[in-house]
C-alpha cells in the first residue's frame, strides 16, 4: 500500500486501514440495508451477516451487523446500529481509499438514513517486520523506545500518546517489540479480509518466536451533526493528512531508509 501524503513507498509497512462513522443508535437500520446493499453491490458483491454484543444499560443485547465485501476480499463495508465503516487491506494510494469511502458515503446519503453522526475516525495500522540484523525498536525514533534494564531482554514494549490538532485528536500507539503473540494492536477489530504480504510475513515471524512491531495511528474528530456526505468527506481528507504527519514523526532514519 502507498499513501499520497507519504509519497510512493518502496516497502510500505501499512497493512490495514479503517474509516468509521460512529452514529447515534439506529435500531431500524435493517430496513435501510437492502437499499444500501443495492447501491454498493457493484463494488461489494459479497454479504456476510453477524452480530455484535451491545451493552446499553443493565441488559446487553445482540445487534445485527452486515459486512459487504469486494470480490477479492480486500475491501469491506460494515453496517451496524452504532457505526458505518470501510475496511481495506489493499489500495493504490490514499486518494483511492478516500474515493471508495466517498462511494459508501454517497450510497448512505442516497439511502436517506438521516443518521446522526457522533464521531468520525480514521485508523492506520503499520507492522514492523525487521530486516536481518535489525530489531523492531530500530524503526522508531529514540523517544519511543523506552528502557531495557541491565541484564534484561525486552519481550514487549508499548508507547502511547494523544495529540490535539484543530478539531481533531490523533492517538499514536507503538509496540516495538509487540507483546508476545500479538499481531495487531489491542482493541482492534478486523474484518475477515485478505491479508497483505507484510501481515503474512509478520504472522510467520510470530510463529517462529521472532519479534515484530506495530504503529497504530488513529485520528478522531467529533461531528455532532446529521449525516451529510460531502461535509464528511472533507473532514476525512483533512484527517488523512494529520495521520500521515503523526506517523512520519515516529519513524527513525532506519525506517525511512528501508520503507520510503
Amino acid at each position: 500500500m502507498t499513501t499520497t501524503a507519504l509519497g510512493t513507498w518502496r516497502q510500505p509497512p501499512l497493512v490495514y486501514v479503517v474509516a468509521e462513522l460512529v452514529i447515534s443508535p439506529y435500531y431500524s437500520l435493517a430496513g435501510k440495508v437492502p437499499g444500501l446493499q443495492d447501491r454498493l453491490r457493484s463494488s461489494f458483491p459479497r454479504t456476510l451477516e453477524a452480530k455484535e454484543l451491545v451493552v446499553d444499560g443493565a441488559k446487553p443485547s445482540a445487534q445485527p451487523l452486515w459486512q459487504l465485501m469486494s470480490a477479492d476480499q480486500r475491501l469491506g463495508v460494515q453496517l451496524g446500529t452504532r457505526a458505518i465503516s470501510l475496511h481495506a487491506t489493499s489500495y493504490l494510494q490514499s486518494s483511492d481509499f478516500l474515493s471508495r469511502w466517498a462511494e459508501v458515503l454517497d450510497a448512505t446519503q442516497q439511502a436517506d438514513l438521516g443518521a446522526f453522526v457522533e464521531r468520525a475516525g480514521l485508523r492506520y495500522v503499520d507492522l514492523i517486520v525487521p530486516s536481518a540484523g535489525k530489531a523492531p525498536g530500530d524503526y522508531l525514533v529514540d523517544n519511543l523506545k523506552g528502557i531495557v534494564p541491565d541484564g534484561a531482554q525486552c519481550t514487549g514494549s508499548m508507547w502511547a500518546a494523544a495529540f490535539q490538532f484543530d478539531g481533531s485528536i490523533v492517538n499514536l500507539r507503538a509496540g516495538a517489540p509487540s507483546p508476545q503473540g500479538m499481531l495487531l494492536p489491542p482493541d482492534f477489530n478486523a474484518l475477515p479480509l485478505a491479508k497483505p504480504a507484510v501481515m503474512l510475513e509478520a504472522e510467520a515471524r510470530l510463529k517462529a518466536s521472532q519479534p515484530i512491531g506495530f504503529v497504530d495511528t488513529d485520528c478522531l474528530r467529533e461531528i455532532g451533526r446529521v449525516f451529510e456526505a460531502n461535509e464528511l468527506l472533507d473532514h476525512y481528507t483533512a484527517m488523512q493528512k494529520l495521520t500521515s504527519k503523526t506517523f512520519k514523526s515516529a519513524l527513525s532514519a532506519t525506517a525511512r531508509g528501508e520503507w520510503m
